[in-house]
């Protein structure tokens, strides 16, 4: 019997657990502040264990307690390196869906010594991208051909028949990741040359795709581009650019807030002030002025605006009483994001997923590649989200219990060991991609 401890018990932990209790030869442990949530991830099932833990402070005793084989971290970012640094204290495999760090890069060398596999960014987005894209790459290299330029976009989003609110979005993660997103540098390769840019301004340089068979998106610059360049190993490459996908109408929205500066992280007082009261303060409108018409005005914007409108619907020019007496913006904004931006029973989510690559032929022509995702959500179910989030980590888990590994030291999913069957197992899941080539010029 093989054990594998799940630390974490929030949206994404359902599909992973369940999707390794579905082997007769796993036991899953899994830990988390709530007990309401261990229970319902783990539905009493005869090969699941729960345990309500402080993992931050007893994480050394939890490791001790029973011996696992594999450790899958679905706690916060800022959990991701020391709990990492603990297994390899313990001699524990590791794998987690997010970001590969500094300080987790920093293990590598202690995790090789001891034989040990730190398996980062196998999720959705980072994760079924890296697989899906390293594997087309290899391929191109294989056959001869140089990658050009390579695009990626992903997004998660409510279905269309759920698209029922303003804004064109829906919470299927924490509206603190969300808010976040909104003041990211974005910095991509366009023609050889480096573009930054920075504090969100990326929002300002959105435009729209078409998605084959899914309809027409916003698209923007995400985040870093560049590390992709050697991650997925196109030295080649003179574009690179990884971008999300929203329904058209968010960017200009983002930015109006932006300009209200509602993302700032500064400590303000809040005591005696409305919402509207608020929107009054911020954009220095005196008592007796009508506070519609200040803002359009602040914003330069119609009154037909529908980014007026949606700033309204949101809840900023209402005269109740704000939920915190001190705080930053933020917290406001994640407020009315978690009243307003929510999924209604029996609605299904939607992640989008497409690469676009332009190769360069041995024989002197270039095609155009395209991988496309698309998955929805089960009504009243496990969301699209938190399937492709939680599933890679488990089957990630899986390959290294069955010794399908030999990698060690820290390591993305970009390895054929890896992705060549995690790919193979995600399509029984029906997470698969549909692919097309088009010749140009």
């Amino acid at each position: 019997m093989k054990h594998v401890l799940v630390l974490g018990a929030g949206r994404v932990a359902g599909p992973c657990v369940h999707y390794l209790l579905r082997e007769p030869e796993i036991r899953v442990t899994v830990a988390d502040l709530d007990g309401a949530n261990v229970d319902h991830v783990l539905r009493g099932h005869p090969r699941g264990t729960g345990l309500v833990r402080n993992v931050a402070s007893d994480l050394p005793s939890l490791l001790a307690e029973t011996k696992h084989d594999v450790l899958i971290n679905l706690l916060p970012a800022a959990m991701m390196a020391p709990v990492a640094a603990a297994c390899v204290e313990a001699g524990i495999h590791y794998v987690n869906p997010s970001y590969i760090k500094d300080d987790m890069r920093a293990l590598d060398k202690k995790a090789r010594e001891k034989d040990l596999l730190l398996l980062c960014e196998l999720g959705l987005d980072p994760g079924i991208d890296h697989m899906s894209a390293a594997k087309t790459i290899h391929e191109i290299h294989r056959s001869g051909g140089r990658v050009r330029s390579f695009h990626s976009w992903c997004g998660a989003l409510p279905a269309r028949e759920a698209d029922d609110n303003p804004f064109g979005y829906k919470l299927s993660w924490a509206p603190s990741g969300l808010i976040g997103a909104s003041k990211r540098e974005a910095r991509v390769l366009q023609d050889g040359q480096v573009v930054v840019w920075p504090d969100g301004e990326t929002f300002r340089k959105a435009s729209l795709i078409d998605i084959e068979g899914c309809g027409w998106f916003e698209q923007y610059a995400n985040a870093d581009s560049l590390p992709y360049i050697e991650l997925y190993d196109m030295a080649e490459v003179r574009t690179v650019y990884r971008g999300t996908l929203r329904f058209p109408g968010w960017s200009e929205t983002i930015c109006a807030m932006q300009d209200l500066h509602l993302f700032d992280l500064d400590e303000r007082d809040f005591r005696g002030l409305s919402f509207a009261g608020l929107t009054r303060q911020l954009i220095g409108a005196g008592a007796d002025e009508d506070l519609e018409r200040a803002l359009q005005a602040f914003l330069g914007i119609k009154p037909f605006s529908a980014v007026f409108m949606k700033l309204r619907w949101l809840g900023l020019l209402d005269e109740r009483p704000l939920p915190l007496e001190r705080g930053c913006l933020r917290d406001i904004v994640s407020f009315l994001y978690a009243e307003k931006l929510v999924f209604a029973p029996g609605e299904r989510d939607l992640v989008v997923m497409e690469h676009r690559y332009v190769v360069d032929c041995p024989d002197g022509s270039a095609v155009e590649r395209r991988s496309t995702l698309v998955d929805y959500g089960i009504p009243d179910g496990e969301t699209s989200i938190a399937r492709t989030t939680g599933i890679p980590p488990a089957i990630g888990a899986l390959l290294i219990l069955r010794g399908a590994v030999s990698a060690r030291g820290v390591q993305a999913p970009v390895l054929p060991e890896v992705y060549e069957p995690a790919l193979a197992l995600l399509e029984k899941e029906g997470v698969r991609f549909r692919e097309r080539e088009y010749r140009l010029g």
